[in-house]
């Protein structure tokens, strides 16, 4: 696995310094260091096997960095780890609150599960969630449903990177409607992201990796 990681986040960095400066981009802003933000994932298991495999993840991360490119923010998963399977089921606000016993400081924690229950409407099952812990205080992580579409983690990781509400804005990455451009954030929330994220590093609730 750590050759695997390794392997990853070399990639991560050379697609990255490869990014060219979006439309309406700023030069200082398109020769910013890109920030490597690592995951520390933990999977959780279900009988002898993992609810979902390393293809899923690389796909989801790599879209990920495809749409957060333009913000010089990427993320590479450097710890994996496997979840006892009594997490596999996510069915109420107290299973969502029992994953803050592993949060740690430095790090995102993705979690990955089987299904994820809607905790206000029981008849429904959610694709991802950026939850905060009220029993373990500080704890707020991503919990990724095994239903998840390429797209969901981008969207968890943009309310983890300061923007909790959602747009009517067909398109915007943290709207419920997409449309074939890639998914976008306005002036607005790439501002929230830029001042949430010097918080991250200013405080060293996230600590980046170094480039490779």
């Amino acid at each position: 696995m750590r050759a695997e990681v390794a392997a990853w986040i070399g990639l991560l960095v050379v697609a990255s310094a490869m990014q060219m400066p979006a439309a309406g981009q700023t030069a200082a802003a398109s020769t910013q260091a890109v920030v490597l933000l690592p995951i520390t994932l933990h999977v959780a298991q279900s009988g002898s096997a993992p609810v979902v495999d390393d293809a899923f993840i690389r796909e989801r991360i790599a879209r990920a960095n495809e749409i957060f490119a333009v913000h010089r923010v990427q993320f590479a998963v450097n710890v994996q780890k496997p979840l006892a399977e009594r997490h596999a089921a996510m069915q109420t606000r107290a299973d969502r609150d029992a994953l803050g016993e592993y949060f740690t400081r430095g790090t995102i924690h993705l979690f990955c599960v089987a299904s994820l229950r809607d905790v206000d409407e029981a008849d429904r099952m959610r694709r991802g969630v950026h939850w905060r812990s009220t029993t373990h205080p500080g704890a707020h992580y991503v919990i990724l449903s095994s239903i998840a579409g390429v797209d969901v983690l981008a969207h968890e990781l943009g309310h983890y990177l300061g923007n909790p509400e959602h747009s009517e804005v067909p398109g915007n990455l943290m709207s419920y409607e997409h449309t074939e451009v890639t998914p976008f954030l306005d002036a607005a929330q790439a501002a929230r992201l830029r001042r949430r994220l010097r918080t991250y590093l200013s405080t060293r609730e996230l600590v980046p990796l170094p480039a490779q």
